[in-house]
């Protein structure tokens, strides 16, 4: 196969990437971040590089590289090439599969790449470990952005041998940090135009401080002037389980208002956007399909970080991670321009199983054509159009009830009676399926409302009191729980779903000791709901706050809290 020629992009007025003939071109993709460290990713052979095209819809690969590198022509001893013919081979590699090659400006210390032995090879971050035993070195060396002399060196250098190669795209730094706004932006616009004055039509990516492009928005910092601009943006969802992931962007907090007014603001300014480093080895949901449903909507380039994470070693091939399979059928769906794959989980916290008669949400896009709540029982099947079939294991195959439907979400009661294992999920909008997903169903799955509908922090619920003389009293589970009163008699009651299936005792978990619980099932009025409600023994007077969380036939819940004065 010889190397595919593909066609310029640039960037429309409304902010989308097109190619040249102005359709828009949907950017979707992984990053090869260990070819600027290490050994330089030099073990990954043509046969890799095919396989993650064949299991992946995808059109780009973006290339970390080590500016000094580049520009010492350092030997990469496993390939047995010099760097430079090294970067030209992988981008040869890129494009040969007909991907886009998204080049990097990522490291840039002078410690070269190591062998097949694996010894004394230098780190992701070398160039911060070299600064702080040697502040001589931190100019030449550091991540920051503070010295940029050595990235205008290799851009210079860089762009003047692919200016004529439209598949060749432009990151102009990493992550630049510890730096004020405007020095980003002087550095910013220095490195596009040493680009530009190469290549002057280039698509150009650019990723800010983690403030910059507020600032800009905001008006307190001048938009960067040049046309086919790329807002880059980092987004995690921090580490939920023992493997490591990047700690979680607080521009996915909240989401997605803390995202989408930057997004905006590019794309009416004529900018596109994309999202070049996300997910991860727990590539959690809704964080997942939230990015994906997020991205075909609004026209944003995904780029997955990082292929370790996608693909395992299968012989000479390789195979598909879970969050590998997760992410080829998300691209694919992006690939198609359809809505991307249906995620249903728990109401409460994202949970991994679902439960007959539990409320759950699906995720994705154009999951419906309006917005639109049920306003009365019994429950519709059919809400503004759109419809859930839910078919379990043994293939019988329900409809559910509607809650609420949305393009990109719909909450619906998982229907009774389904039988356990794996079910899909399946979406249609006026009779016609738009996207198809999975759960798997357990006969409980609990999860617990938190106040802010997180399924964390501070419970939802009643702290309901019976005094001595007989009267009651009530207060939300927001307030602090008061047990000064000896003979008063105090219940908590949570409420979550999942639950009601149960066939052994419940209990609950309340800091370090374990209550019992004196009632666990269905809530009277709400269809899915359920409550759970826990005596408080009086050794729990001014303990402070506590996690609580739930034990139902073996599976535990998610954790609140709750405060004791």
């Amino acid at each position: 196969m010889q190397a595919q020629t593909l066609p310029p992009l640039h960037v429309s007025p409304a902010g989308q990437i097109v190619d040249n003939t102005n359709k828009p071109v949907i950017l979707r993709g992984l990053n090869r971040s260990a070819t600027a460290s290490g050994n330089a990713d030099a073990n990954t052979t043509d046969a890799q590089y095919a396989a993650q095209n064949q299991l992946l819809s995808m059109n780009v690969v973006r290339i970390f590289v080590n500016a000094t590198w580049w520009t010492s022509n350092v030997q990469v001893p496993i390939a047995g090439q010099n760097y430079q013919t090294y970067i030209d081979t992988l981008i040869q590699l890129v494009k040969k599969y007909n991907n886009y090659a998204l080049i990097l400006k990522a490291a840039q210390f002078p410690e070269p790449p190591c062998g097949a032995t694996g010894q004394n090879c230098p780190a992701t971050n070398q160039g911060d470990l070299d600064c702080q035993a040697n502040p001589a070195v931190c100019a030449a060396e550091d991540s920051t952005g503070n010295t940029i002399d050595g990235a205008i060196a290799f851009w210079d250098a860089f762009s003047a041998k692919y200016a004529s190669d439209p598949a060749v795209l432009y990151d102009t730094w990493e992550n630049m940090h510890g730096i004020s706004n405007s020095t980003w932006s002087d550095d910013q616009n220095t490195l596009i135009a040493t680009i530009r004055v190469n290549n002057p039509q280039a698509l150009i990516f650019v990723e800010d401080t983690g403030t910059a492009f507020e600032s800009i928005v905001s008006g307190a910092l001048a938009d960067i002037p040049y046309a086919n601009l790329v807002w880059n943006f980092q987004l995690y969802a921090g580490p939920t389980t023992t493997c490591s992931e990047p700690a979680a962007s607080p521009r996915y907090a909240n989401w997605p208002q803390n995202f989408a007014p930057l997004v905006a603001y590019a794309q009416q300014n004529g900018h596109a956007a994309a999202i070049t480093e996300w997910g991860g080895c727990n590539d959690i949901q809704p964080y997942h399909a939230n990015l994906v449903s997020y991205a075909q909507a609004h026209s944003v380039a995904l780029v997955f970080f990082d292929s370790s994470d996608l693909f395992t070693p299968s012989g000479s091939s390789l195979a598909l991670t879970p969050a590998g399979t997760q992410t080829a059928q998300s691209y694919s769906a992006l690939a198609a321009g359809g809505p991307g794959v249906v995620t249903s989980v728990s109401a409460t916290d994202g949970a991994a199983a679902l439960a007959p008669e539990a409320i759950a949400s699906a995720y994705g896009a154009n999951l419906a054509s309006v917005t639109q709540q049920a306003s009365s029982l019994p429950l519709p099947v059919n809400l503004g159009g759109t419809s859930v079939l839910v078919t379990d294991a043994n293939g019988v195959a329900r409809t559910a009830d509607l809650f609420y439907v949305s393009p990109l979400q719909v909450n619906y009661e998982v229907p009774p009676g389904m039988a356990t294992g794996k079910a899909s999920i399946t979406v249609s909008v006026n009779g016609d399926p738009v996207a198809l997903g999975s759960a798997t169903l357990s006969a409980v799955a609990p999860g617990l409302f938190s106040a802010d509908g997180s399924g964390q922090g501070t419970a939802a619920g009643i702290i309901y009191t019976v005094h001595a003389d007989g009267t009651s009293s009530q207060a939300p589970a927001t307030q602090p729980i008061n047990l000064s009163v000896a003979t008063d008699q105090v219940t908590l009651e949570l409420f979550g779903t999942g639950i009601r299936g149960h066939a052994n005792p419940v209990t609950c978990k309340m800091g370090a000791i374990t209550l019992p619980v004196a009632y666990a099932g269905p809530q009277d009025v709400y269809v899915g709901l359920d409550q759970v409600n826990i005596p408080l023994p009086q050794s729990l007077r001014g303990s402070g706050t506590q996690a609580v969380s739930l034990t139902v036939d073996g599976q535990i819940s998610n954790a609140v809290t709750v405060n004791f004065q």
